[in-house]
Formats: structure tokens, sequence, C-alpha cells
């Protein structure tokens, strides 16, 4: 009896342990500044996101659309955490006109066949993968200008578990520089 106590103390630390963890966490890694809410939002005349899902059995997706005229074009899907801020998501220049967003190759979501990456799209112009082997999951403690967002580069394997990456952050206007942690 008494061992069995002392076993439902430890797991009702363990479990206050982690609750307060995960809350600093929170807290220090996931800001709450430029959430994006649920639904469809136009960004410019040009491009608008959708985020949708969420479910027990369904992630949250991020849905990326171009505009022209009355033709609207998805153009990229990624998941996007419940913790991440619209830099995990995309950045839009001033006049509205170049979009940086993240498309992922995701299972039952085969609407768009191109390789996963961060990809510029200029009104006008070009839809340009910009970088390979990234995720959109690098969270920042600052807020960034609404022109640029934040990525994790993926650069080697460093054993069966872990990966050595680097995080950048890139505006609309071609600038890339790597974040000083």
């Amino acid at each position: 009896m008494r061992k069995r106590l002392h076993y439902t103390f430890l797991i009702l630390m363990l479990g206050s342990l982690l609750t307060s963890t995960i809350s600093v966490a929170d807290s220090l890694f996931a800001p709450r500044h430029d959430e994006i809410a649920y639904g469809e939002t136009r960004l410019s005349t040009y491009f608008s996101i959708k985020l949708s899902g969420g479910g027990w059995f369904s992630p949250r997706i991020l849905k990326t659309y171009h505009h022209d005229g009355d033709d609207k074009q998805l153009i990229g899907i990624c998941k996007f955490s419940e913790h991440a801020s619209r830099q995990n998501g995309y950045a839009i220049s001033d006049d509205g006109k170049t979009l940086l967003y993240f498309h992922q190759k995701l299972p039952n979501q085969s609407d768009i066949v191109k390789p996963g990456g961060l990809y510029e799209y200029r009104h006008g112009g070009d839809d340009k993968l910009l970088r390979s082997y990234i995720n959109n999951s690098a969270y920042l403690p600052v807020k960034l200008p609404g022109n640029t967002l934040v990525f994790t580069q993926l650069n080697k394997r460093t054993d069966i578990i872990r990966m050595d990456s680097k995080v950048y952050l890139r505006d609309t206007n071609g600038n890339e520089k790597l974040w000083q942690q």
C-alpha cells in the first residue's frame, strides 16, 4: 500500500512538473502576436490564406492562395502549429504583390504537385522555390515585420535522431540572414 502511494505521488509530481514546463514553454517560445484566425483571410488584392483543422484527428492546415481577378488558385499547403504566429506562415510585401509562403507535400493533400519548401510568389511574375529541406516551426521571442518570416534550414543528419539545422529570417525584398540565438 505504501509503495503504491509513493508511485501515485511520483506520478502526480511528474504531471505537475510537465504541466508547468508546457506553460513556461508556451510563454517563452510561442509568441501570441500576429495570430492567424481560422477561416479565410485576405492578405491583399492578390493573396489569401485559409486556416483549418485542429481536431483530434486532423492537423491544423494553412492553405495559401493567389488571386488574379476572379481566378483563385491554391499555391501552398503546410501544417501549422497551434503555437505558431504569422511569421511561421507567410510574409507579404508592403504593396501586397509579393508573398513568401511554405508548401509541404502532405498525405491526403495532393491538390498541388510541386516540391516542398519555402516559396516566393510575385503577382504578375513567377512562383519560385527558394529553399528545400526547411520547416516552418521555429519560434522566436520577437515580433517580426509583416514582410519577414522565419524558417529552419535542415542541413544534415547528425545521428539517427537529431538533425543539424539553422534558423533564418527572410523578407520579401530578398534579404536573408541567420538568426543570432
